[in-house]
């Protein structure tokens, strides 16, 4: 987790979404689902996001974007 609260509140709408997609993964919505949560994801990196996810905030890595992994591979 970040110090910054916008940060923080994003991220624990990620878990949110990761939460809900878990829960659908299997269903129509899923896509739907996937999106949202990259689209938030992209917004916290673009305000500066540059750690680790909560892995409870996380998706299976194959659906994760890929500014995602780069960030994560660059902290290595």
């Amino acid at each position: 987790m970040t110090s910054d609260p916008l940060l923080t509140t994003l991220e624990k709408e990620l878990s949110a979404r990761a939460a809900l997609w878990r829960g659908h993964k299997d269903q129509p919505q899923a896509e739907e689902i996937v999106r949202q949560y990259h689209v938030v994801l992209r917004c916290m990196i673009d305000l500066g996001f540059r750690a680790a996810l909560d892995p409870d905030s996380e998706l299976p890595k194959r659906l994760m974007p890929q500014e995602y992994l780069d960030l994560l591979q660059a902290h290595r």
